[in-house]
């Protein structure tokens, strides 16, 4: 049979490592209402755009501006990580935010990491 407690010890591993990429979630779920069962808010991704490259500020700082959607989800697992058909989501939340690409340079501007393209942007 398998051992519950290396179970719940790996499914607390995955849960752990499946969000690494992005922020912790900002939603609330139900409280859990049975023993042996936890809740995980997680927020998946769904889309991710960046509009056209523009220059704002000091001489050499190029921007883009980046609109992300998630669909925020309320996980339900118990102890030996069994998935619950009580899990659901929400509606899709979209956010904006200004991402630097460039950033002024000796002689012009340099990228900002992750942007690997060039500077100024084309």
């Amino acid at each position: 049979m398998f051992d519950t407690k290396a179970i719940a010890v790996v499914l607390a591993i995955l849960v752990a490592t499946s969000g690494a990429a992005c922020a912790a979630a900002a939603h609330k779920c139900d409280p859990v209402t049975e023993e042996g069962w936890s809740v995980v808010p997680e927020d998946q991704t769904l889309s991710e755009t960046d509009g056209a490259p523009y220059q704002a500020g000091p001489a050499g700082s190029w921007f883009v501006e980046r609109e992300t959607t998630v669909l925020p989800f309320c996980d339900y697992f118990n102890a030996i990580g069994l998935y619950s058909l009580n899990s659901y989501s929400l509606s899709p939340v979209t956010t904006k935010e200004r991402v630097a690409i460039c950033r002024p340079a000796a002689g012009g501007s340099v990228a900002v990491p992750p942007y690997a393209g060039p500077c100024p942007p084309k």
